[in-house]
């Protein structure tokens, strides 16, 4: 039986949802099972997570186009205001993944969504928001870490956000950064806890499709193909997470300790 993984969803558009299925489908089904629930629920019971995790080995927190946590946007915007009603829904099942220490990938709004709950602030920084693909740096020995471990140490990661956390949180090590532009590009919590503000799920092709789908992000008067570029590192980063849930899975069956971070 093959592990399995949660993907949580933040998605009104129906075909963004499909789309972001789909690619997390092809690059993270290599090694895992992935099934999807949308946090907009309210059928879940999120308050016991150790229900919700029954059976599954990792989790994905996705992205969104339709919900932010400032954008730019008042305090009465149903938009940012259902944020927090996410951010309060999901506290339960976020503090069961720090206790546990479960194999986790934040992306984009999942990356702001444990980062808020890690104790930073989610602002819209005109300097940082961005809809482009844009230089990253690893910040740390990529020999270190599995889930990097075949990454250049500086490549181009696609980014399609508005909102940006404003420090590392306190606990996590900084991975990559993306300079002034990105400064807190991907995060690791405890051992197994990643986070990303680029969509590792994204090639340049369902970059240009996902901007067709989505207004208000793409920089007046530019296209989609101008912007963004055919570089596919960032992809290997969800294809090794989800090596990474099953080697962890086959740690735990034999007998080993979760928390031991995989050596490979």
């Amino acid at each position: 039986m093959r592990p399995k993984i949660l993907s949580l969803q933040f998605r009104e558009n129906a075909e963004s949802m499909r789309q972001e299925r789909a690619c997390i489908q092809r690059e993270a089904g290599i090694y895992t099972d992935i099934d999807f629930v949308n946090v907009s629920d309210e059928s879940i019971d999120w308050g016991t997570p150790q229900d919700l995790m029954s059976g599954y080995h990792g989790l994905i927190i996705g992205g969104s186009s339709d919900y932010y946590f400032d954008g730019g946007r008042s305090d009465e915007d149903v938009a940012k205001k259902t944020t927090y009603i996410f951010l309060n829904r999901l506290r339960s099942l976020f503090q069961y993944v720090f206790d546990n220490d479960i194999p986790t990938l934040g992306i984009c709004y999942g990356h702001q969504l444990l980062g808020a709950f890690a104790g930073a602030q989610v602002t819209c920084d005109s300097v940082q928001r961005k809809t482009r693909s844009h230089p990253v740096k690893l910040m740390v020995d990529k020999n270190d870490y599995f889930l990097f471990s075949d990454l250049p140490d500086e490549f181009f990661a696609h980014y399609g956000h508005k909102d940006s956390l404003d420090r590392v949180p306190e606990g996590a090590v900084l991975l990559i950064n993306g300079g002034e532009e990105c400064k807190v590009s991907a995060l690791k919590y405890k051992n197994n806890i990643y986070t990303t503000q680029f969509h590792p799920e994204l090639t340049y092709d369902d970059m240009i499709e996902r901007m067709s789908c989505t207004t208000g992000y793409l920089p007046e008067g530019a296209l989609a193909e101008e912007i963004f570029k055919d570089e596919p590192h960032s992809n290997s980063i969800l294809r090794n997470f989800s090596k990474f849930v099953a080697m962890q899975t086959e740690t735990v069956e034999n007998g080993d300790n979760l928390n031991e971070p995989v050596k490979v």
